[in-house]
């Protein structure tokens, strides 16, 4: 007759001690036991692409049978840590079913629930999943030459770690808005990585990307950016350079005339020091001073450029900066436009020309030779714009 109230006591006090939250050991009830015991069971993906979100599941049951309306807490930890973070409560549905959505996943993570347990009903032990993490890193120089052979690379990690054997995905495209299109598959090697070249024309992006199999989650793209050097310019087109140092302040092409040359102005008709004058090629200076052009017109003959062989001369020229006999190279000062009137003309300006093969060192007949001077003038301002 004593026992009986013992057991009474018994009952009550061990779900008490359940709902402040000791774990209770797994245990098969039967007839004997004076308390049911819960089940808690969590499911999550194996694993997720870097930054993808999460859903947590967990499913509560006594005796096989769902248990609703309880509370199952959710608890996360990175992988290798010993500190639980609380995430949040969710109450279970009708089929003991409580969810969790977790924003996004970016390294290998160890998600728990657990339930307290109520009266005559222990407190399931907590279930644990980890949940892995699909990468891909995209590697490329940051500048090649035109039509250079550029190593293009992608390594695929899982958790942070090179996972061989499976294919990648390279893409190229212009710039953020133009679309991606395929440049290639590769498979990757015993440390993840993948490769694929390419000889590119002009600065592009690639992009990196896993494309899923049934066993494991697609990656997000991964982006790099590659800087090509431009195209390098023809040689006919570099072996002549525009005789105004500075470009930016010649007189607009509509105000340029031909007669045995062209005839250009500086803008604003400036002169002297404000007008340097260079070397259109390499060459050597035959002459200085041209009958009708000025007491100090440098006259050129040309060892580069589409005038190899030939005499270039610089009309109406003021102070020179080299003398007969001197070796020139393109783009090196020789003379300025010479200020006031020099030699039979009416304000400060240029009048550059060629001569004729095998003719004088000057000066061709009335357009004779100025039309080719023209279409080079033209062409290098343009190229230097």
């Amino acid at each position: 007759m004593r026992v009986k109230p013992l057991l009474v006591h018994v009952t009550r006090a061990l779900p008490v001690l359940a709902a402040v939250g000791l774990v209770v050991p797994l245990q098969t009830a039967s007839a004997s036991s004076p308390f049911a015991i819960s089940h808690l069971t969590l499911t999550a993906p194996a694993n997720v692409g870097a930054g993808s979100g999460v859903e947590l599941t967990a499913r509560l049951n006594v005796h096989g049978a769902p248990l609703p309306a309880q509370t199952v807490h959710f608890v996360s930890r990175p992988v290798g840590a010993r500190i639980w973070r609380d995430l949040g409560a969710v109450a279970t549905d009708m089929t003991g079913t409580a969810g969790y959505q977790i924003g996004s996943v970016n390294r290998p993570t160890q998600f728990g629930a657990y339930s307290d347990g109520v009266a005559g009903i222990a407190a399931a032990r907590t279930a644990t999943t980890v949940v892995h993490v699909v990468s891909v890193r995209a590697a490329a120089p940051g500048r090649v030459g035109y039509r250079s052979a550029a190593r293009l690379r992608g390594q695929l990690l899982l958790d942070g770690h090179g996972l061989p054997a499976q294919r990648l995905h390279f893409m190229i495209r212009r710039d953020a808005q133009h679309a991606w299109r395929t440049a290639r598959w590769a498979r990757a090697d015993a440390a993840g990585w993948a490769r694929v070249s390419a000889r590119p024309t002009r600065t592009f992006q690639l992009g990196v990307r896993f494309e899923g199999t049934p066993n494991l989650a697609p990656s997000p793209l991964a982006v790099t950016t590659v800087r090509v050097a431009p195209r390098p310019r023809p040689a006919h087109r570099i072996a002549f350079r525009f005789p105004l140092r500075d470009v930016t302040h010649v007189a607009p092409v509509g105000t340029w005339s031909q007669d045995q040359g062209v005839d250009l102005m500086a803008a604003g008709e400036a002169c002297g020091h404000a007008a340097i004058l260079v070397a259109v090629g390499n060459g050597v200076v035959v002459q200085e001073g041209i009958n009708g052009f000025g007491p100090t017109a440098p006259v050129i003959r040309m060892t580069s450029g589409p005038f190899r062989g030939r005499d270039v001369y610089y009309g109406h020229t003021g102070r020179d900066f080299v003398r007969v006999g001197d070796h020139v190279r393109i783009g090196q000062r020789i003379s300025e436009i010479g200020c006031g009137i020099v030699g039979q003309s009416s304000a400060p300006h240029l009048e550059i020309g060629v001569g004729v093969p095998g003719g004088p060192t000057c000066c061709p007949a009335m357009h004779e030779t100025s039309g080719e001077m023209w279409h080079q003038l033209v062409s290098s301002l343009s190229a230097a714009s």
